[in-house]
This record gives C-alpha cells, structure tokens and sequence, in this order.
C-alpha cells in the first residue's frame, strides 16, 4: 500500500501542528493546505512541499488525497467534515469535533453514510500513564472509585482573545472549557465512566471583550456512584499543568497532562510505582503558552487512523466518543445558566 495522502483545511497554529505529526509518519504525505488567508496558507503549504488552495470543497474532492484533517476554528468544523465525508475522504476533526449537539450528529451521520473513517483529536488518550491508569480502573485496582476530578487551571493573556474567534460562543462554542480544558475532561469521562448529572458555574474574571467563561467550576455525579470536580479556567497565573485525579477506596492515580504523578495501590507490587512515575517524560504543556505542545502524541494519532484505515478496523476515538465530552461541557454551560442540576445525555 501507498502512502496516505493528506489535505489539512486551517492553517494556523494547530494545522501547523497537524502538518509536522504527518510528515513525521513514514507512511502519509501531507498533498494539500486549504486556507483562505494566501499568504498564511501558501507559507505553510511551501513548507511541506504541498499545494495551497483557498475552497475546502476543492481540497476535499481531489483525487490525491485521501484524509481531510479539520483544522478550523471550532465552530466551523461541520461543513468541510461533512463534505469530506461525502466526498469519501476520511476524516481527522480538532477537537472539539464541533460545538453543537446537532452539528456533531451530522458530522457523525454523514462519515457513517460515506463509510468512511472518523475521528477527533484527543492526544492524551495516547499516553502511557492513561493507558495504565484505564487498565488498572477496569481491573479494580483502586477499589471503589469515590472521586474523579480534573483540574485546568491555565493561564491565557487578553492579547489571546484581541481580534480572534477565541472566546466567542460562534466559533469557539465556549470559552475555557469547550477549548482548554475539553481534553481533561475527556480523559475523565473516559475513564471514570458516564457522567449522570452536572452543576456547573461559569463567570469571566480576567479577560475582556470575550463573550465566553475564563473561570468555570462544576460538580459531577458519575453512573458508578463516584463524585467529582471540574475546574477549568484561563485566568491563573502564570499556568499549571492539567490534572486528573482518580481515588478510591483502595488506591489514588494522578495524572498531569497525561503523565502519571501519582501512583498509590494498596496492591503495588515492589518498584511498581517507581516504574509508572518513570514511564513517560513531559511532552509540554499549553497551560499558559498553546504553542509550547509537542506534535508527539498528534502524531501517534495519526498513525493510529492510518492504521485503521490499513487494517479495516474502528479508530481508537471515534466521532461518537469525541460527542460525550461535548456534552458534558453543555450539560455545565445549561447548568450556569439556569441555576440549576443538568441530568446526562441532554434532551
């Protein structure tokens, strides 16, 4: 088989980012850059030795290409991923896949009536210490889970939000939560199980001209029984790194983007815990910078799609998965503003 042929459609930051995880995967070529601004897209098409072209629905129908990476601000992201799709190219949505309910659904609907391959970015996923962390949830080795928490308390300047699509509820669907702290989150639902029922505030205390949240806080009560905190913000000077905190009656896992920072089983076994704070070195973190990130664990998504392309076989995230933490974010959104608990799935 040949090499997988790539169109990427935005090319800011995150495209950029998208546009090195490719070209750093022996089996894809990066072929096509859609960007509507010349200047911006030409530069990084020339970088990567790819074509520029301003119309999605262009990139999206040439015959050399064969995945779409959506890398558009997060509220545009239905119409080329449902294009794609129609067009039979498989598909890479950024996070979040979009940031309505009903848009996600035709994302989804219309990668179904393709058949093709659908999934969104959520790297974390791809580390070792969530990998173990999940093995030893669904073993039992923390015993009852009690709490699930994440926290993103990150730091963004008012110069983050000038003159952008960030912060606005168009096309950023949110605020700190729908576009920071939406992987933690993720990881959570991901691993502590379905999310029964939120409450949630929201407010904007650092910033201004932002439509949107730069402080939130939520409790969350999770199918298993467990409790939990969410608190994600843009607001914190000068930035930490995100946290998800796992506990029960019989164990406590930490992890820090992504990372194993705590690793305390009743059941250890000798040199376990040393081996699980050993397993993985910092890739960065975007909590105050969101260039600081390393392109590492983009890439090992990538090469997961490629792989279930190869082999036939689902994504590891699929656009079902990527819809859960959307949900929850609105499911705190509808709480902040009516005062009041939001049961899980929303009507």
């Amino acid at each position: 088989m040949g090499k997988t042929r790539f169109a990427i459609i935005g090319a800011g930051n995150i495209g950029k980012t998208h546009a090195q995880a490719i070209t750093d995967i022996s089996e894809a070529e990066l072929r096509v850059v859609c960007e509507p601004i010349e200047e911006r897209g030409r530069a990084l098409a020339a970088t990567y030795g790819a074509d520029w072209v301003a119309d999605y629905r262009e990139a999206v129908t040439r015959p050399d290409v064969d995945v779409v990476c959506i890398c558009t601000p997060s509220g545009s992201h239905a119409e080329p991923a449902v294009a794609a799709a129609r067009a039979g190219k498989h598909l890479i949505v950024e996070k979040p896949i979009d940031v309505t309910l009903e848009r996600i659904d035709r994302i989804i609907a219309a990668a179904k009536e393709g058949g093709i391959k659908l999934t969104c970015i959520f790297p974390l996923r791809f580390r070792q210490g969530v990998s173990e962390a999940r093995k030893a949830l669904e073993a039992g080795r923390l015993g009852r889970l009690v709490l699930a928490d994440a926290f993103v308390k990150w730091y963004r300047p008012q110069s983050y939000y000038e003159g952008s699509w960030r912060g606005s509820w168009a096309l950023d669907g949110g605020g700190a939560l729908m576009n920071q702290s939406i992987h933690s989150i993720d990881l959570l639902q991901w691993l502590a199980g379905p999310v029964e029922s939120v409450v949630g505030r929201t407010a904007t205390l650092a910033h201004q001209h932002m439509e949107t949240e730069d402080t939130a806080s939520a409790v969350l009560v999770f199918r298993n029984g467990a409790l939990g905190v969410v608190q994600g913000a843009t607001s914190c000077w000068p930035g930490e790194g995100a946290r998800v905190e796992l506990r029960g009656d019989r164990g406590t896992i930490a992890l820090e983007e992504g990372r194993i920072a705590t690793w305390k089983l009743a059941d250890a076994r000798p040199g376990e815990e040393e081996t699980m704070l050993a397993l993985e070195q910092s890739l960065g973190s975007g909590c105050s910078n969101p260039t600081a990130i390393s392109y590492e664990l983009h890439r090992r998504q990538i090469a997961d799609l490629i792989g279930a392309i190869g082999d036939d076989r689902p994504p590891a995230i699929s656009g079902a998965d990527a819809r859960k933490a959307v949900e929850i974010i609105l499911a705190i959104y509808r709480s902040a503003a009516t005062r009041a608990s939001v049961a899980l799935p929303l009507g």
